[in-house]
């Protein structure tokens, strides 16, 4: 009887735990251009968009985020923890390209920063506690025009008699 409560205890722990990561992901824009040095240094975020998908940004955004701490296994973070934050963009693989640490925010229990100026492309940003990934989100970073779709229908239409002519 004690086996099957304990087993059931563990797989009803293990369901809640599935898929579920440690915290959530938020974003806020600002376009730095324009403004003075003091005037960037000095703005402060107060409200962020929280999304962990579907996410593109501007070559000219400054992409300010937050990462929330929920639970698991981030809710018994001490001052000697290591929590490193790094940004990888997609070239043959994805190649790192910026990695910090960084403090836990102990009074909104979050880890806030920014980047800029980031190059057209697919990145993934990492969240890791001592050496080991806890969480992971992917974001583009597109042109302001967007990617030109080239129409080749209209191509194909246009070299066919039978549909060129019937119009």
């Amino acid at each position: 009887m004690r086996f099957k409560i304990l087993f059931s205890f563990l797989i009803l722990n293990f369901l809640s735990h599935c898929g579920s990561s440690a915290g959530e992901f938020g974003w806020a824009v600002t376009r730095d251009q324009g403004k003075d040095i003091l005037e960037r240094e000095l703005t402060q975020i107060t409200e962020y968009k929280m999304m962990s998908e579907k996410l593109i940004f501007s070559p000219k955004d400054t992409i300010h985020y937050v990462y929330i701490i929920s639970g698991n296994p981030l809710s018994g973070i001490s001052s000697e923890d290591e929590i490193f934050v790094s940004l990888e963009k997609e070239s043959l693989g994805y190649v790192e390209i910026d990695i910090k640490k960084k403090l836990v925010e102990t009074s909104s229990n979050s880890l806030k920063d920014k980047f800029k100026n980031l190059e057209v492309g697919h990145y993934i940003m990492k969240i890791g506690i001592n050496g080991e990934l806890v969480d992971s989100v992917m974001f583009d970073v597109v042109p302001d025009e967007g990617y030109e779709i080239k129409d080749t229908v209209d191509e194909d239409e246009e070299k066919d008699d039978i549909i060129r002519f019937s119009k």
